[in-house]
């Protein structure tokens, strides 16, 4: 009787935990997960860093998932890297919310104050220096200040994507 209790109240935790807003539960001002998923900041992230040999690697300390690299749950879900243009499956839902999770709790404090301050100031964020080349990363320099890529992701944290900046970047992108 009490395992079959504490099996319900694991389930009941998990799903609380799934359904939760992601901001809400993780406690701090955040970018819109919406807008990560469908103005293509997700997209443009998973194909520029998300490589198995980058943040497509589950060691490292900001992961992206998705059709460019990583997968969730390929064993569930049928899904083999590589996006439906190369016989693969496009980025899920859930892998959208993970890379979201991972990228906005990277740095928790740091991205509330960009955020609430209305994207001022988005070189407080360690992902905006390395991708700037500004800090130490293995990829080196990805993006120049103010070009597509930079745009994407800074008007994000602005809560105001550019869309189209995320079209071009994504374009751009080798």
């Amino acid at each position: 009787m009490k395992r079959a209790a504490l099996i319900t109240a694991i389930g009941i935790a998990i799903v609380a935990c799934e359904f939760a807003p992601s901001n809400e539960r993780m406690g701090i001002d955040a970018p819109d997960l919406g807008q990560f998923e469908t103005a293509g900041v997700g997209d443009f992230m998973d194909h520029r860093c998300g490589s198995l040999d980058c943040h497509g690697s589950a060691t490292r300390n900001l992961v992206m998932w998705g059709c460019y690299g990583l997968r969730l749950d390929v064993d569930d879900a049928g899904l083999t890297p590589g996006c439906r243009a190369s016989g693969g499956v496009n980025t899920q839902p859930a892998e959208y919310v993970a890379s979201y999770r991972s990228l906005v709790g990277l740095e928790p404090a740091v991205m509330s104050a960009v955020v609430s301050s209305g994207g001022q100031d988005p070189e407080q964020l360690t992902f905006i220096r390395k991708a700037r080349g500004w800090d130490a990363h293995k990829g080196g320099a990805l993006v120049v200040p103010g070009d597509d890529q930079d745009t994407c992701m800074t008007s994000w944290l602005a809560s105001n994507t550019n869309a189209t900046a995320c079209a071009n970047a994504i374009a751009e992108t080798p």
